[in-house]
């Protein structure tokens, strides 16, 4: 325990403080009327044994005090709660009551003047709490951090991208058309800007390729030109939300053309694909009995042609066509037919 007495013209605490200028105010009429009896039982009180002894510091600085004014407030309870309280902890050995402190109702998560029985927020120590809404907490206007639109869903609420493509299929160099539609639940978000993504085939990163935003019905088209090898895209927005990934596949034009060959008795075929890769396949196919047949395959070159030399039908007309199979890179191609007359 302390030996100092403390200075109480200023004391740390600011309940105390509202304690010692209670209890030194001027006593009103019926307080004054109860100080006799007051100072008994005071008197009386220094007769009983003490079972516990008060710091110096406080207990009986604060009883002299009392002594000096108002007591009788104190003993009938009639001081504020909070400056009651601190006068039982110091005096309550000498008959000063106790606050009565007021509960919730049963069932009730409220405590006094309706405030939540639980710790108020950091926030409330410093000041008076902000009024309370019985709005749902969905309705909330965001966060002044948050850099979303306002059309953006609230907490809680998570976004939907839809991905699709009326063209699965496109010419090789040609522009692939996407559209995508963002929603939350089942309203739509207008007014974000989503960005497109790209994986070319074969690889395993995605870089953007496109970028749009949504209209009022949560819709979006978006192209990417010059497409000239498989991709897959999908759609993301600012909060995260990803759609599934659409395929594309690029189909390269093939051409067949046929030259008189360098031996006699022989044509040339040249076969010209400017959008598949060196190294690719060619099949040579020729009609017999309105089935194609398969008659020779060779590679493109690093000029994307590769050359056949088939016979001049002895009697009729012979027919041909080339395929180019299918690949990670580009779908399967066949070119327009080319007859070989006599």
């Amino acid at each position: 325990m302390s030996a100092d007495v403390p200075d109480l013209t200023e004391p740390a605490d600011p309940a105390l403080n509202g304690l010692i200028r209670a209890l030194t105010a001027d006593g009103t009429a019926a307080e004054l009327a109860a100080r006799p009896a007051a100072l008994a039982m005071f008197r009386d009180s220094r007769r009983r044994p003490r079972h516990r002894r008060f710091a110096v510091s406080m207990g009986t600085a604060a009883a002299v005090v009392v002594l000096a004014g108002g007591i009788s407030a104190a003993y009938a309870a009639a001081l504020p709660s909070p400056v009651q309280h601190i006068a039982y902890s110091m005096l309550g050995s000498i008959g000063v009551p106790d606050t009565h402190r007021v509960m919730p109702s049963p069932g009730s998560s409220s405590g006094p003047r309706g405030l939540a029985a639980t710790s108020p927020p950091a926030s409330s120590a410093r000041g008076s709490a902000p009024p309370r809404s019985s709005a749902p907490a969905s309705s909330a206007p965001a966060s002044p951090r948050c850099p979303c639109p306002a059309s953006q869903p609230g907490p809680g609420v998570a976004s939907t991208l839809v991905l699709t493509t009326a063209q699965a299929q496109i010419p090789a160099d040609g522009g692939a058309v996407l559209s995508g539609r963002l929603a939350a639940g089942s309203r739509p978000v207008a007014g974000v800007r989503v960005r497109l993504y790209e994986r070319p085939a074969g690889t395993s990163d995605w870089w953007e390729a496109a970028s749009g935003v949504t209209d009022g019905s949560g819709d979006v088209t978006l192209t990417v030109p010059g497409l000239i090898s498989n991709a897959a895209f999908r759609l993301a927005d600012p909060k995260g939300a990803v759609s599934a990934p659409v395929l594309i596949t690029v189909i390269p034009q093939v051409f067949l053309d046929v030259t008189p060959g360098l031996l006699p008795g022989r044509d040339r075929l040249t076969v010209l694909a400017p959008f598949a890769d060196p190294g690719d396949v060619v099949v040579l196919q020729e009609r017999s009995g309105g089935v194609w047949h398969r008659v020779a395959a060779h590679v493109l070159g690093p000029d994307d042609r590769a050359f056949f030399s088939v016979l001049i039908p002895a009697a009729g007309d012979a027919e041909y066509r080339v395929v180019l199979p299918r690949t990670i890179a580009h779908g399967r191609s066949v070119s327009s037919p080319v007859p070989i007359p006599v």
